[in-house]
C-alpha cells in the first residue's frame, strides 16, 4: 500500500455486528463497510502489505471516493473543504449579482408580523438582539396599508414582466391572524387586481384567533393552513400559554374543528411544534393526538438557552420517536434524519448553506414585516437585520438587501471555520440552522452542538437499519 495514507479526518461508528459507517469530517457522505474493510484501513495506516483481491480492490476504490484514504504525503480533505466554502460564497455573490442584473423575480413573497397573543416560553424573539424588529411603527393604518400594497405590487409587477402566472405567498408570525384586516385587504386586492395569476397561499398560525369569517375566507382562497401544537395537551399548555398564564390547547382544538367545518377538502391533519421541558415530556402521548384526526407531527427541540446535557437528553428523545414510529400509524418527523439517510453512499458533495433561508439568495424570496415595515432576504428568525422599507427607497428589489444578507452569511462561515473546524460533524452540520446550530449572531450554541453530536449517533444506526431492512 505504498503512497496510500488514511485520512486523520476519518470517523466511523459501529452500527451492527461487523458493520460500520464512516465519513470524512470534510466530506459528509456516509459509507457502509465491514470488519474486513476496517482491517484494510488499519493495514494502510500501519503500512503493512495487503494481498489484493476483488473485495480489496472494491474497498480501495470506494475509500478513495469517500476520502477515507489519499495518495501522497498531504491529505487534501481540509484544503478541498475550505476551497469549497470560499467558492460557495463567490457563487452566491455571482448569483445575487445576476438576479439584479437580469431583473429576476422572487420565487415567494413572505408576509410576517412581530406581534403575538401567546407568551411562549421559548420564543426566539427573546434571544434576538434589538434591531428593526423592535422599532415602533410610526405610520398610521392607512399609510401602512399603502406601503404594504406597494410592496405587493412590486412583487407582482416583476412576476408579470417575467411571464410568470403562478405565485406563492406565505404568511407567518409572530401570530399573523392579529393582522387579519391587513391579510383580508391584501388577498382581496390581489384577487381583484391580478385575476389571471394563480396564487398559492400558505399560513403558519397558532389558530387561536380563528373566526367563522376567517375559516370561510381561507376556504374561498384555497389557503394551506399549518397549525402549531407542542406535542400534546399537558406539554403544550406549559409552553404555549396566554399572557394570563392559561393554556391554549383546548382553544386550538376548537378552532381546528371550526376550520374543518368550512374547509372540508383541506382539513388540518398535521401539526408542528417545539419540545421545551424534557424531563417530564411523555413521547407516547404525542401518538394519542391521532384521536383528534392528526396523522403526522413535525416536532423539534428548543435548544436556545439550554445546557449541553439538556441538548443530549433532547437528542435521545428525538431518537426515541424513530422507534415509536415503527409501532404507530401516526408519525413524528424530523428533518435531520432525512438528511442523514440521504448522505449514505452519496458520492458527490458540494458545500452549501444548511437551509435555504440562510443562503440569503434574492431569488429564493423576500420577507416583508408588516409590523415594522421592513424587508429581508434572510431566514425569518434573523429579523434584527431586516431593513426598513423607507431606507430602501420603498424598493423591495434594492441590492442593499443582498449586501446585508451576504455580510451575515460571510460572518457565519467565518464563525464556522473558527469554531467548528475540529468537529466530526463539520461538513454535515455546516453551522446548522439558527435553531440547532450557530445562533442569530453566529455564536456557538453549546446545547445545539451537544444535540447534534448525540443525534448523529442515533440517526446513523437507524438510517443503516432502515436501509438494511
Amino acid at each position: 500500500m505504498k503512497n496510500l495514507n488514511v485520512s486523520k479526518y476519518l470517523h466511523f461508528q459501529q452500527v451492527d455486528n461487523d458493520i460500520y459507517v464512516g465519513w470524512n469530517r470534510f466530506f459528509p457522505s456516509i459509507f457502509i463497510f465491514n470488519t474486513s474493510a476496517l482491517g484494510l484501513l488499519d493495514a494502510i495506516r500501519d503500512n503493512k502489505p495487503v494481498e489484493t483481491n476483488e473485495e480489496i480492490e472494491y474497498f480501495l476504490k470506494e475509500f478513495k471516493k469517500y476520502k477515507f484514504i489519499y495518495e501522497g504525503e498531504i491529505d487534501p480533505s481540509k484544503t478541498d473543504f475550505l476551497n469549497m466554502v470560499h467558492r460557495h460564497l463567490d457563487e452566491l455573490n455571482q448569483r445575487a449579482g445576476d438576479f439584479y442584473r437580469l431583473e429576476e423575480d422572487y420565487s415567494v413573497l413572505k408576509i410576517v408580523n412581530d406581534v403575538c397573543n401567546l407568551d411562549c416560553s421559548y420564543c426566539i424573539n427573546t434571544y434576538q438582539p434589538a434591531g428593526n424588529a423592535e422599532a415602533a411603527v410610526k405610520k398610521n393604518f392607512p399609510d401602512r396599508i399603502r406601503t404594504i400594497n406597494n410592496c405587493v405590487d412590486q412583487f407582482f409587477a416583476r412576476k408579470i414582466k417575467k411571464g410568470v402566472r403562478e405565485v406563492s405567498i406565505v404568511f407567518n408570525g409572530g401570530e399573523i391572524l392579529i393582522d387579519w384586516k391587513i391579510i383580508k385587504n391584501m388577498v382581496r386586492r390581489i384577487s381583484q387586481k391580478y385575476p389571471d395569476i394563480k396564487i398559492k397561499y400558505e399560513m403558519n398560525t397558532n389558530l387561536t384567533l380563528l373566526t367563522e369569517e376567517m375559516a370561510a375566507f381561507f376556504d374561498r382562497y384555497h389557503f394551506k393552513v399549518n397549525v402549531s401544537i407542542d406535542g400534546y395537551r399537558e406539554a403544550h399548555d406549559k409552553t404555549r400559554k396566554y399572557y394570563n398564564g392559561g393554556g391554549s390547547f383546548d382553544d386550538i382544538l376548537k378552532k381546528i374543528e371550526l376550520y374543518g367545518k368550512t374547509n372540508k377538502k383541506n382539513t388540518i391533519k398535521t401539526f408542528q411544534g417545539t419540545i421545551e421541558h424534557i424531563d417530564d415530556f411523555q413521547p407516547e402521548e404525542v401518538y394519542k393526538m391521532e384521536k383528534y384526526g392528526f396523522v403526522t407531527a413535525r416536532l423539534a427541540p428548543n435548544l436556545l438557552n439550554c445546557s449541553g446535557e439538556d441538548g443530549k437528553k433532547k437528542a435521545k428523545l428525538m431518537g426515541n420517536f424513530l422507534e415509536l414510529n415503527s409501532r404507530h400509524q401516526f408519525q413524528v418527523t424530523e428533518l435531520l434524519f432525512t438528511k442523514v439517510k440521504q448522505g449514505i453512499n452519496q458520492r458527490e458533495y458540494q458545500f452549501s448553506m444548511n437551509c435555504r433561508g440562510l443562503s440569503g439568495l434574492p431569488k429564493l424570496g423576500v420577507e416583508i414585516n408588516i409590523t415594522t415595515l421592513s424587508v429581508s432576504h434572510l431566514c425569518g428568525f434573523i429579523r434584527h437585520l431586516a431593513i426598513p422599507i423607507e431606507d430602501l427607497g420603498y424598493d423591495i428589489y434594492n441590492p442593499e438587501l443582498w449586501q446585508v444578507a451576504y455580510k451575515f452569511i460571510k460572518q457565519r462561515m467565518e464563525s464556522m471555520l473558527k469554531n467548528c473546524i475540529e468537529c466530526p460533524l463539520l461538513a454535515l452540520c455546516r453551522g446548522g440552522c439558527i435553531l440547532s446550530g450557530l445562533d442569530t449572531q453566529n455564536r456557538v450554541n453549546k446545547a445545539a452542538c451537544a444535540y447534534q453530536q448525540e443525534i448523529w449517533k442515533i440517526y446513523l444506526k437507524k438510517a443503516y437499519q432502515d436501509r438494511k431492512g
